[in-house]
């Protein structure tokens, strides 16, 4: 979405990158083809991690409660992904197929789905697998927390009108609202943007860290 604007005007001959930066894409183009793809690629890995590790399939692998525990905020976090994967296809691509853990592997090919309709799912994903994600804070850094699943929605309600015909800014309010009290505050140091600690791998660190 930058790419095409003065905001981000890269020189290199990359493949996709000329394309991107003078406006003239097609759907063939390489980095609207790679985007498209990595969506699906992304859904169907959360899908296979959630179809290995059903109760039942755990069950027969002889897996311990605590470990059955874990796993079950791991498949939350699992739904986050997918559901992140597929608000980047409605964003990017409008009307594009679902397919979840339910759907047979190797069946036939997926049919299109509505973008209103894969709308409501990912707010229905997010909505449920809030109270089994972790809570935000350092030690779950990276991790798809409930913090990202409100600023997730937040971003899905702010385009509501686009996706569905019906705006919901008193939704994305209240979403945006939760991530701001959730205790995240910005680094009082620009420099730790550029900065990497012996914890950290030498790339730039995001601005808005968790307090404590």
């Amino acid at each position: 979405e930058e790419l095409p604007t003065d905001e981000a005007v890269i020189a290199w001959n990359d493949i996709g990158l000329p394309e991107m930066n003078t406006q003239t894409w097609t759907s063939t183009s390489a980095m609207v083809v790679s985007m498209y793809y990595r969506v699906f690629q992304q859904a169907s890995m959360a899908n296979e991690f959630l179809r290995q590790t059903t109760d039942a399939a755990l069950a027969s692998r002889g897996v311990s409660a605590s470990l059955k525990a874990t796993i079950q905020q791991y498949r939350a976090e699992a739904r986050f992904l997918r559901a992140l994967s597929y608000w980047h296809g409605i964003d990017l691509f409008g009307d594009i197929p679902l397919v979840t853990e339910n759907d047979p592997v190797g069946g036939a090919p997926p049919k299109q789905a509505k973008r209103a309709d894969i709308y409501n799912y990912v707010v229905s994903e997010l909505t449920a697998i809030q109270a089994q994600l972790p809570a935000p804070g350092p030690s779950n850094y990276g991790r798809a927390t409930t913090g990202a699943a409100q600023m997730l929605l937040a971003e899905l309600y702010l385009n509501a009108g686009v996706y569905t015909g019906t705006p919901a800014y008193s939704q994305a309010l209240a979403a945006a609202q939760a991530v701001i009290s959730a205790g995240y505050s910005l680094d009082p140091s620009y420099p730790h943007l550029f900065q990497a600690d012996n914890n950290t791998s030498p790339e730039i660190i995001f601005a808005i860290t968790q307090d404590g």
